[in-house]
C-alpha cells in the first residue's frame, strides 16, 4: 500500500515560461546546426558561444500538448541565470498505447553542452522504450544500461509514471529522483512515499514500481531539484514550500503553476528547473466498451455485431466498415493462436481505438509486399487503413491495437458541447 507523507505551508516569488523551442529528438547535434558553428566577422566569440548555449537550451525543451486523453497538462522551464551551465533538466508526457499517459522527469547532473546532449539523447530513448509499452521499473533498468552505453561519466536522475485512465491507477518508478508530491481536492499536498533507487548509469541495481489508485481532479506534481534547492534554501524547506503553495481548492493548473514558481522564489538560480503538473480526469465509463470472445471462428462475426452496435451509440457510424474489417483481421488471428477468451476492447476519446488481447506472446509482424502469399495480408491492410497501430506485450500475451479519426469521411461535425471528454 502506498503511503502518504504529510508535510508543511508557502513562500514567494519568481516566474519562468516555457520558451519557444523544437523537439531535438537525439541532443545536441540539432541545434549546433542552427546556429553558426563559431563567431563570424564584427561578432566576439563570447556572443557566438551565448547564442550557440541558448539555441541548444531551447531545442531541447519539449512541446507537450495541454490537455491529453483523461489528464490535463501544465509546466514550467526556468533556465540557469548562466546561459553558459546550460543544464540537464529535461520532462515529457506521452501517449501509449491503451491511451495511458506516460509522464517523465529528469536530471544529467553537471551542467554545459555535453550534459544537455546526454539529456537529449537519454529523452530520446525514454520516448522509445515507453512507447513499447514497459512497465517503469523495467524502462529505468533499459534506461540504466543505454546510460552506461552512451557514457561512463555521466549519471542522471529519472522519475518515470504511468497513467492508465481507464483503470484510475497509477505505477512510478524512481531512479535516484526527488519523490513527486500528490494533491487531492481539499487536501494539502502530500509527498509520495517512492523507493528512490539509484541514479541512472549506475548500474547494476533494480527499480521497484510502486502501484496506486488516482481519484480523478487528484494532481501529481513532478519537478527537478533546481526548483526546491538554491542557494539560499535547502531541499526540505523547498520541498515544504511546494507542497504548501498548492491550493486545497481547484483552480486551474495555469494558475496552480505560477502559485508555485511565485511561492518558491528560485532568483538567482545557479542551475536549471523543471515543473509538470498532471490533473487526471480520466476517461468515462460510456466511453469504454469491452468483451471476451471464445476463441473459434464465429468470434469474427461476433466482434463485428458488438463493433457496429457501439459505434452508432457513440455516432460513429461512419467508421463502421473500416472498422469491422480492420476488426476481423485482428480477430481471425488470434483465433488461430489463442487458447484462452480473446479479449476486445474499445475506447473513444481523440480517436477510436480498438485492441485485440490474446494469450500467445508472439508478436505479429508486418510483412513486405514482395513476401506476402495468401496468407499474411492482415497487418498490411491494418496498417494502409488505420490512422496507427502497434503491437505490447503483457504479462499474459499480447495486444495487437489500431486507432481511428473520428472525423474521418462522413463524420458528423459535433457542437462543443457534445464533444466527448
Amino acid at each position: 500500500m502506498l503511503e502518504l507523507y504529510q508535510q508543511a505551508d508557502p513562500d514567494e516569488h519568481a516566474r519562468g515560461d516555457l520558451t519557444d523551442g523544437v523537439d531535438a529528438g537525439a541532443g545536441g547535434e540539432v541545434a549546433a546546426h542552427r546556429v553558426r558553428p563559431h563567431a563570424t566577422a564584427g561578432t566576439p566569440p563570447a556572443e557566438s558561444v551565448l547564442e550557440l548555449a541558448g539555441a541548444l537550451q531551447r531545442s531541447l525543451l519539449p512541446q507537450l500538448p495541454p490537455q491529453l486523453p483523461g489528464v490535463e497538462i501544465a509546466f514550467r522551464y526556468l533556465p540557469s541565470n548562466d546561459v553558459l551551465q546550460v543544464g540537464g533538466d529535461w520532462f515529457d508526457a506521452m501517449v501509449l498505447p491503451s491511451k495511458r499517459i506516460g509522464l517523465v522527469v529528469g536530471d544529467v547532473m553537471g551542467h554545459g553542452v555535453t550534459s544537455a546532449a546526454m539529456m537529449g539523447q537519454l529523452r530520446t530513448a525514454v520516448q522509445t522504450l515507453a512507447f513499447l509499452g514497459l512497465p517503469p521499473h523495467e524502462l529505468l533498468r533499459h534506461l540504466d544500461e543505454a546510460a552506461r552505453r552512451l557514457s561512463d561519466t555521466h549519471l542522471a536522475t529519472c522519475l518515470y509514471a504511468i497513467y492508465d485512465p481507464v483503470t484510475r491507477r497509477c505505477a512510478i518508478a524512481n531512479a535516484g529522483h526527488l519523490p513527486p508530491v500528490l494533491a487531492r481536492p481539499g487536501e494539502p499536498g502530500r509527498l509520495l512515499d517512492i523507493p528512490t533507487g539509484v541514479p541512472i548509469g549506475v548500474g547494476g541495481h533494480a527499480f521497484d514500481t510502486v502501484e496506486f489508485e488516482i481519484a480523478d481532479g487528484e494532481t501529481l506534481v513532478l519537478f527537478t531539484d533546481g526548483l526546491v534547492e538554491t542557494p539560499k534554501r535547502d531541499v526540505g524547506d523547498g520541498l515544504e514550500i511546494l507542497r504548501g503553495a498548492l491550493p486545497a481548492t481547484r483552480v486551474p493548473l495555469e494558475q496552480v503553476c505560477d502559485t508555485v514558481i511565485d511561492a518558491l522564489d528560485t532568483e538567482p538560480r545557479s542551475d536549471d528547473a523543471a515543473l509538470l503538473m498532471a490533473r487526471f480526469h480520466g476517461i468515462p465509463a460510456r466511453n469504454v466498451a469491452s468483451w471476451a470472445l471464445e476463441p473459434a471462428p464465429p468470434a469474427a462475426g461476433q466482434a463485428r455485431r458488438l463493433l457496429r452496435r457501439t459505434l452508432e451509440g457513440w455516432e460513429l457510424g461512419h467508421l463502421t466498415d473500416v472498422a469491422e474489417l480492420l476488426v476481423s483481421e485482428l480477430i481471425g488471428n488470434s483465433t488461430r493462436f489463442a487458447s484462452r477468451p480473446i479479449g476486445l476492447r474499445l475506447l473513444y476519446t481523440d480517436t477510436l481505438t480498438c485492441e485485440v488481447h490474446d494469450d500467445c506472446h508472439t508478436l505479429p509482424v508486418q510483412q513486405t509486399v514482395h513476401s506476402l502469399g495468401e496468407t499474411g495480408r492482415g497487418l498490411s491492410i491494418v496498417s494502409a487503413l488505420s490512422h496507427r497501430w502497434g503491437t505490447n506485450r503483457t504479462d499474459t500475451g499480447k495486444i495487437v491495437w489500431f486507432e481511428l479519426d473520428p472525423a474521418g469521411p462522413g463524420a458528423r461535425t459535433k457542437q462543443p458541447s457534445e464533444r466527448t471528454p
